[in-house]
């Protein structure tokens, strides 16, 4: 009987399971380098090991990954199509890139590149399956992204997601980047 051949999709994954456990992140590592030796510059493991490296706290291997991710994912998209869906399972991991990169903008200051970048996905994917317009929103009002988190976790806890919803749209009436769609 022959062994099924793990596909690149699989190692990030099971990576992701090992990063929910307590201790889970250097196993997570492991897998993800593996997946390295098949495919270099494949987008889902850079932003696997962009998160393990977060939960690890090693934030310049952390930002190396994020960066190769978002260059694998303009080469594949040199010019960026006009909808990209979420959930289409093979674009997630550029839809994680392109977010993953704008966080860093944001975070080094660079809030214009970052903004720019999530106005991006929230064209390519008009029904916002990433929650990006809780994260502009917060970006416009001055909120850090833990403080965004911190709302979900506090609206998923309560069943009442108003104040996000609020912050929405308060910062969209100002900035204009959300337009609420039928298209999930």
């Amino acid at each position: 009987m022959a062994m099924k051949v793990a596909d690149k999709n699989d190692y990030y994954y099971d990576a992701m399971e090992f990063l929910e456990l307590k201790g889970g992140a250097k196993q997570a590592e492991k897998i993800l380098f593996e997946a390295l030796k098949s495919d270099e510059n494949y987008v889902q493991t850079h932003i696997g090991l962009a998160y393990v490296y977060r939960s690890l706290r090693r934030k310049k291997k952390e930002k190396e990954h994020i960066k190769l991710a978002y260059e694998n994912t303009v080469k594949k998209f040199p010019k960026w199509p006009k909808i990209m869906m979420w959930g289409e399972i093979g674009n997630r991991a550029y839809m994680r890139a392109i977010q993953s990169r704008a966080e860093l903008f944001v975070d080094e200051g660079e809030q214009d590149k970052g903004i720019e970048l999530y106005r991006l996905l929230l064209t390519l994917n008009p029904g916002d399956n990433q929650g990006i317009r809780y994260v502009l929103a917060g970006v416009y009002a001055g909120i850090s992204g833990d403080e965004v988190n911190a709302m979900f976790d506090e609206g998923n806890a309560n069943q009442d997601w108003r104040a996000l919803e609020k912050l929405v749209i308060t910062q969209n009436k100002k900035h204009k980047f959300w337009v609420e769609s039928l298209v999930f």
